[in-house]
């Protein structure tokens, strides 16, 4: 029996829907009112004026269903659309679906009940847009939807057990993370800020809409390109329905803030359904972004790692709400990971999978981790588990994927991304993992047609450039290989790696000159690098400028006494100016590490 009794201020109602709002074009439930598939909503829903955060709603369905089907939650206060809305609502809030009831709870289940004979919303037919429920009724509510629905009672005791703060999704968490760090997406060709608008004094986040409903999520201003960037942020997959949304609020923005000023749109989501890819194809004026691919760390939200669960399996659909425990547990060990305390972030992770066992990114980071501690047996175990639990993950793939290319394991690696691929072809990441797998197995052609279906997807792509770069070298194509390398550096100039691939190039042809330039701006970058200063060395010695050489290999052995390469060359060196004695103890001290004659 359930019996509800709460301290905290959360409020219970029952909003009123018509079939054009939870019935598709072809008669059916509208499929992203169903949280088991991890689809995007429409985002806003009208609701009384004193709607707050957290509120539990019931959502009522007119004719023809006249029925109870779906579990709601307000994840924002209501806020005003009245404006000049030409549909007369005055206000809206942000929502999330929780459940979707196998068993409706129906009109003429509640006439037969005697409990529910003086119910408000029932003796009127349900004749209005939204009622608020007593506890009482909740309770006697959720009692009915509890004996149709297994794994009900469970799931919103659950629910109501959380604070309402800790029951909110977690998309606010991946908007804190990007308005701290806008320039993230400068990579993406995105360099914003965000507008502040001098007439209404919003700022851009959260950016109501009066008039249209609902609000943007980022509204951001390009100074350099001149034109503004609406951002709609999903911690699920996007749909149809965000590229309606996103497409509303552009409007919007055109015509009552940007007038003659382009405006561009961003989704920014875990992936797209087909119809939202297939949107995508007929404008140029939206783009998309992975969330994997800004790198934060920000976990799915319960509906999205759900997904591929509930498709095959047997038991009942009991959606738990996701542990803000564990996420803190898993932000944790991503601060310690960062700091290369690798022990105690997997500690940190062990106690995430412990509170969410089904946790992909605690598994991932956990792999991660144990990797750099070189247990690597420990670390792949650790990603087939996050493929185990999410074998539609093109992220867990692609993690997996990358853990298989550091232990040289690149047959693996390359059915790993070919699985990434097949779930997401439009994932630059898995292309360009595949190509360094491909590379490193010698097959240099069949990893550029990899990297370049990575810049294709993803132009301004530095490392995808930096890897096709390497290919063509592989292939002898060294002028080649020195084009791809300018266009990693002219995206990202900070990059000791590209800079050196390139030194590496111009050394290969003889361009010894143009060499030590290009290692100097990598030295700049990372002068803690002995193979940088190796490298620089190796083309001084190619211009005859055996000092100079001499200075670069012995700053080289002073940052890595050990590597047996850098001796050897010394010892050349040391020979090249005659100096006999030191050059011998260099040559029996390139031997003693190892160093053998080919």
């Amino acid at each position: 029996m359930l019996d509800i009794s709460e301290s905290n201020e959360r409020q219970y109602w029952l909003w009123v829907t018509r079939p054009d709002y939870y019935l598709d074009e072809d008669g059916c439930d509208r499929e992203d009112l169903d949280p088991a598939l991890g689809a995007d909503s429409d985002g806003w829903w009208t609701c009384n004026k004193a709607t707050k955060e957290g509120d539990l709603v019931l959502l009522w369905r007119t004719s023809p269903k006249k029925d109870i089907r779906y579990l709601i939650q307000a994840e924002s206060d209501a806020y005003s659309i009245a404006d000049d809305n030409d549909k007369g609502w005055d206000y809206g809030c942000d929502y999330e679906v929780l459940y979707k009831f196998e068993q409706s709870l129906h009109a003429k289940d509640l006439r037969q009940n005697p409990y529910f004979d003086e119910w408000g919303p029932l003796r009127c037919s349900f004749q209005g847009s939204n009622f608020k429920i007593s506890l009482e009724y909740w309770n006697k509510l959720n009692n009915l939807l509890a004996l149709n629905n297994p794994g009900y009672k469970d799931f919103i005791e659950n629910t109501q057990r959380l604070p309402i703060a800790e029951s909110i999704g977690l998309e606010k968490d991946l908007e804190d993370a990007l308005v701290a760090n806008l320039d993230i997406l400068k990579r993406f060709e995105y360099n914003l800020e965000l507008y502040n608008d001098p007439i209404s004094n919003q700022t851009g986040r959260q950016f109501i809409c009066k008039g249209n409903g609902g609000r943007i999520d980022l509204l951001c201003y390009n100074r350099i390109k001149k034109r503004f960037t609406v951002i709609e942020l999903k911690n699920v997959r996007a749909s149809q329905n965000t590229f309606g949304q996103i497409s509303n609020y552009m409007g919007w923005v055109q015509e009552r803030i940007a007038k003659s000023v382009p405006v561009k749109g961003l989704v920014i989501s875990r992936g797209y359904d087909t119809r939202f890819e297939s949107a995508l194809k007929i404008t140029d004026r939206i783009s998309h972004i992975n969330v994997e691919e800004l790198g934060f760390s920000v976990a799915p939200s319960e509906k999205a790692q759900s997904v591929v669960d509930f498709k095959d399996s047997d038991e009942p659909r009991m959606r738990i709400p996701k542990s803000r425990e564990a996420s803190k547990w898993l932000k944790k060990g991503d601060d310690l990971y960062d700091q290369g305390k690798f022990d105690e972030a997997i500690s940190c992770y062990d106690n995430a999978i412990g509170k969410d066992p089904k946790n992909k990114l605690a598994w991932v980071n956990k792999g991660a981790a144990l990797l750099e501690l070189m247990k690597s047996d420990e670390a792949i175990s650790c990603f087939d588990k996050a493929t185990e639990l999410y074998p539609k993950s093109a992220e867990a793939w692609n993690e997996k994927g990358y853990a298989l290319n550091r232990l040289d394991r690149f047959d693996e690696a390359i059915i790993a991304f070919n699985n990434a691929i097949d779930i997401n072809p439009r994932s630059a990441d898995a292309w360009n993992g595949k190509g360094i797998a491909l590379d490193n197995s010698g097959k240099h052609d069949e990893a550029i047609q990899a990297y370049d279906r990575a810049i294709a997807i993803r132009p301004k792509f530095a490392i995808a450039w930096n890897n096709k770069g390497w290919a063509l070298s592989g292939l002898g194509k060294k002028e080649e290989a020195i084009q791809a390398y300018n266009k990693a550096i002219s995206i990202n100039s900070k990059d000791p790696s590209s800079w050196n691939c390139k030194g590496n190039a111009l050394a290969d042809l003889g361009k010894h000159d143009e060499a030590v330039k290009a290692y100097g701006r990598a030295i700049e970058l990372d002068p803690k690098d002995a193979i940088l200063w190796n490298n620089k060395g190796a083309a001084f010695y190619g211009l005859s400028r055996y000092e100079e050489a001499l200075e670069a290999f012995n700053k080289a052995i002073e940052i890595d006494p050990q590597e047996a390469l850098i001796w050897h060359f010394k010892g050349e060196t040391l020979k090249a100016l005659n100096r006999t004695e030191e050059s011998d103890s260099a040559f029996a001290k390139a031997k003693e590490l190892g160093y053998r004659e080919e």
